[in-house]
């Protein structure tokens, strides 16, 4: 009987402390902080989130505003931390832009996986490539590219994760995956780079990349053949 009287006052004890918890204002939200946005504003984070000022920090649900936050395509990652008594921490990891794909007067934004970031009727920026020869017939943002072709486009994530780690985004103009065993890098200098099938990619793409540099320092402009065995040749334009 004693010990069930014990359980009883510490139940009580318990609610009591809950209802302190969920109720005083000594645990309302005064701060809302977050961090790793660059693409998207902290507006939007906090507006997704659903989380607001004065709020009472037990009272938020993690799981629910991260969902929600998720709902934005450039959000990758995100972790949420309360900070007691009064401060909320949004930490995310953003995806970025690396390369537009043509689709009838209008282009997709992509990132190094594949997924549609937006779609814009121009391309925002010119320090970054067009993929051509993607064939597909819908898409969706905020979803991954889908092709008709999906070794088109495991190969095409490949590239530009490796043209990405070589800091050649900047050199590309296009990517021409159309035919899986001739894939063409066209440089912004007027110069070619005919790569083969992507075996060996990043050694390809690294090799490359120091030709470009020799040849753009010499004022040349031509073709680079490294679709066949052996060393890589150059054929000056004529």
């Amino acid at each position: 009987m004693r010990g069930r009287f014990k359980y009883v006052v510490l139940l009580f004890i318990i609610c009591i402390f809950t209802a302190f918890f969920l109720s005083s204002s000594f645990f309302q939200i005064k701060y809302l902080v977050v961090n790793g946005n660059n693409n998207v504003t902290r507006e939007e984070i906090i507006k997704l989130s659903s989380i607001y000022y004065g709020e009472n920090i037990f009272r938020i649900n993690k799981r629910n505003s991260m969902k929600s936050i998720f709902q934005n395509p450039y959000v990758k990652m995100i972790k949420i931390n309360r900070v007691l008594p009064d401060r909320v921490v949004i930490d995310i990891i953003e995806r970025d832009i690396m390369a537009y794909v043509p689709y009838v007067g209008s282009y997709l934004n992509i990132d190094d996986e594949g997924m549609i970031l937006e779609i814009n009727p121009a391309i925002k920026r010119t320090d970054l490539p067009v993929v051509r020869g993607l064939k597909f017939e819908t898409f969706k943002v905020g979803e991954f590219l889908s092709v008709e072709n999906e070794e088109q486009f495991s190969t095409t994530t490949q590239i530009i994760k490796v043209i990405k780690n070589a800091g050649m985004l900047d050199m590309v103009s296009e990517i021409d995956i159309s035919d899986l065993t001739n894939i063409r890098l066209i440089i912004k200098e007027g110069i070619k780079a005919n790569l083969g099938s992507d075996d060996n990619m990043e050694y390809k793409i690294s090799f490359a990349k120091s030709i470009i540099e020799d040849i753009i320092k010499q004022n040349l402009k031509g073709t680079i053949e490294m679709s066949h065995n052996g060393n890589p040749v150059f054929k000056p334009e004529q």
